[in-house]
């Protein structure tokens, strides 16, 4: 892998890469970063950054920043290009019935008019749609071995001919196939910004939702700032039916929030002290006061804008497979079509070797496969983000298509992640208020419907919680007024050697037999108290197991509850391949060992406590992210907690896969057929102009079909 890498050529920009990319001055105009020196032009009477002077000059004829100013820009080209390119294909048609007519004289006088009048027509074309491109090919003084550099030599190389007919009356006139071939790489090109800029805009929408002001308490007077100076440890206030415009913790009021613009949730959310309020939502009947805990940047609107940007700049292999075969293409059709120039020249004299030499070029264009992968990926990437589904990336989303095996996670993911609490025992009432003190500052599910449940009963003392500490895939631990808490399973109490009571063990054994997950409570040297959590599957989750099925899936659930609900499992949804009591480790070495067989496996969870399993899969997919992006170890997020997601996921990135292997086939089909029809100086106009068109059209169209999945 590496050395293939070594020989494909860098991406072809404006400037030498010199700067590291998380500290680059991002682009004025189309927000990418700028690695090299940037170029600075006035705006509105400051000097602004710009990678090139053609997104300056986007900006300055479209008045519109980011990926909608360069898709507006690539309409505007292509709808110039296709009006003056459509004047050049229908005069092109009167030269192809020229033949008929070769004694008439003011028939042929006619057709020498017209060849001019084309050769003006199709002129402006290659100087606005062909320049750009010649500069990706040929830029930084070197020759850049990519799809842009067979495009020019195509395009040029049909236009350079043509005019050279053109001025010795030869009959080899391919303008109107050098026009289409820029024209609809354009349309190609702009269809796949636009889809860009409907990603990205999906995000900035949600952006604009959030209000512009804000009213915060500093030093106890109320007072309103723009959202932009809100600060770390703000107080802001917020009233019934006001947007939240910050993320922060309540720390007075109650009452129900709208996220459905980030969870896709329509249920409103009853918030409470304690809980984090969201930058967008709306809150529907509470006043709260929140305090701002984090700094705008991790705002979970601001970290979607920023994802984006990462979503943007990634490539698929697939693309990075394209460039691979222009590498070693290009020298191949360059041999070809000097040796059948050579050939003919021997045979039939220079001209005819000029124009089989040229015609080699211009039918080996790879239009259609230039445009027919990232055009694919990036309509499939918009719509999975349509669907909810955040896909970090067009890499991801290609290698999501090979998965032969899905994990699931169970609490959080097959099951409800809120388990209500069945059961409580303790000693007293301290030890639960100070278990409760602990299990605050836990992320986990458990954790957290702990917490609800002794607010409810108002069991939540307060505590100050010291020294905490977090044992994966056993509980947590802190020390609360001098005495040392532990909350986790029976393996964690094992492990640190504090004997359970028989009372307390027989009520587990009865407890686990209907299915719940059992936890106990710790008090310096002995275990003082249990509490049991019943669970629910959910509802979609047989129906999402068995398309799964379906699609010739092996599909597993690693848990660390105990056996008596994994055989639950196993009964309602079929799973036989259930492993239960895991540790963290435990999930990895199961993964490795899937991965071992050669086959691509994703790990499904609730993206807290499965972050090693998330990051050692293939491919990791985290659910109910809808407000939290922090999950970095997930390849993908799931805004809501609908597990029908995951296979739709799948099967739309194996629609686009089979739209971009289809492309591809088209594409070399015609590049064969074409080749061998130059080689042996049988290439018509005709032939070269609708071959042209009907393989990038195609090409368009399939790719186009990844909307009707």
């Amino acid at each position: 892998m590496g050395k293939t890498e070594n020989k494909i050529p860098r991406p072809t920009i404006e400037c030498d890469c010199t700067t590291d990319i998380t500290k680059a001055t991002e682009c004025f105009q189309c927000g990418i970063p700028i690695t090299g020196k940037p170029l600075k032009y006035k705006v509105d009477g400051q000097f602004q950054d710009f990678c090139c002077f053609g997104c300056y000059l986007i900006y300055k004829t479209t008045g519109i920043r980011g990926e909608e100013g360069t898709a507006v820009a690539f309409l505007g080209k292509f709808g110039f290009g296709y009006f003056f390119a459509m004047l050049v294909f229908m005069l092109s048609t009167y030269l192809y019935g020229a033949h008929l007519t070769p004694d008439d004289p003011n028939a042929q006088a006619f057709v020498g008019f017209i060849k001019y009048l084309i050769l003006i027509l199709a002129t402006p074309v290659m100087l606005l749609l062909g320049i750009p491109v010649l500069r990706n090919a040929f830029s930084g003084g070197r020759i850049n071995l990519n799809t842009d550099t067979l495009i020019v030599l195509g395009s040029f190389s049909a236009y350079l001919l043509s005019v050279y007919s053109v001025f010795t009356n030869k009959s080899a006139i391919y303008f109107e196939t050098a026009t289409m071939i820029l024209v609809l790489m354009t349309f190609g090109r702009y269809i796949e910004t636009s889809s860009r800029a409907k990603a990205s805009n999906f995000m900035k929408e949600l952006l604009k939702l959030s209000p512009e002001k804000a009213t915060v308490i500093r030093d106890g007077k109320e007072i309103e700032i723009p959202k932009e100076e809100i600060k770390v440890g703000d107080i802001v206030k917020i009233h019934p039916g006001e947007k939240i415009p910050a993320d922060g913790i309540v720390i007075e009021g109650q009452g129900h929030v709208d996220e459905a613009l980030l969870t896709g949730e329509t249920k409103p959310v009853l918030k409470k002290v304690g809980d984090e309020l969201y930058t967008g939502t709306t809150s529907i009947d509470g006043a709260f006061k929140i305090k701002v805990h984090k700094p705008a940047d991790d705002w979970t609107l601001n970290r979607f804008i920023k994802l984006m940007k990462e979503i943007r700049s990634t490539k698929a292999p697939i693309n990075r497979i394209a460039d691979t075969i222009a590498y070693y293409f290009l020298p191949v059709i360059i041999t070809i079509a000097f040796g059948s120039g050579i050939y003919w020249y021997l045979n039939e004299g220079f001209e005819k070797a000029l124009i089989v030499f040229m015609s080699v070029l211009l039918i080996s264009c790879p239009c259609a496969f230039s445009i027919g992968a990232p055009l694919a990926l990036w309509i499939g990437l918009s719509e999975a983000m349509r669907e909810g589904i955040i896909i970090k990336g067009a890499d991801v989303l290609e290698k999501l298509s090979s998965v032969k095996t899905v994990f699931f996670d169970k609490t959080g993911t097959i099951t409800h992640k809120d388990m209500a609490v069945s059961y409580v025992k303790a000693t007293d009432g301290e030890t639960i208020s100070k278990a409760c003190a602990v299990e605050k500052n836990s992320e986990h599910p458990l954790a957290k419907s702990f917490v609800s449940y002794c607010m409810e009963k108002d069991l939540c003392k307060g505590y100050p919680v010291e020294d905490f500490k977090v044992h994966f895939g056993y509980g947590v631990e802190g020390t609360v007024e001098g005495e040392r808490i532990y909350i986790g399973s029976h393996r964690y109490m094992e492990k640190l050697g504090l004997p359970i009571p028989d009372q307390l063990s027989k009520i587990k054994s009865e407890r686990e037999e209907n299915g719940e997950i059992v936890i106990f409570i710790g008090k310096d040297d002995k275990v003082v108290g249990v509490v049991s959590f019943a669970q629910q599957i959910r509802k979609e989750a047989p129906k999402v197991i068995q398309v799964l099925k379906k699609l010739k899936i092996n599909v597993g659930i690693l848990t660390g509850d105990t056996p008596f609900f994994a055989k639950v499992l196993k009964e309602k949804l079929g799973i036989d391949f259930i492993k239960a009591g895991l540790l963290p480790e435990d999930k990895l070495k199961l993964i490795e060992k899937e991965k071992e067989k050669g086959r691509t496996v994703a790990m499904v969870g609730d993206g807290i406590n499965d972050a090693p399993a998330l990051a050692k899969a293939d491919i990791g997919i985290a659910m109910g992210c809808g407000t939290d992006l922090t999950r970095e170890s997930a390849n993908i997020n799931l805004l809501s907690d609908d597990l029908r997601k995951v296979p739709l996921a799948i099967l739309l990135a194996k629609k686009v896969k089979r739209v971009i292997y289809t492309n591809m086939f088209w594409a070399f089909i015609y590049n064969i057929i074409g080749i061998g029809f130059a080689v042996m100086g049988k290439l018509t106009p005709i032939f070269a102009a609708v071959a042209m068109v009907l393989s990038s059209a195609f090409v368009i169209a399939n790719s186009i079909r990844v909307k009707n999945w």
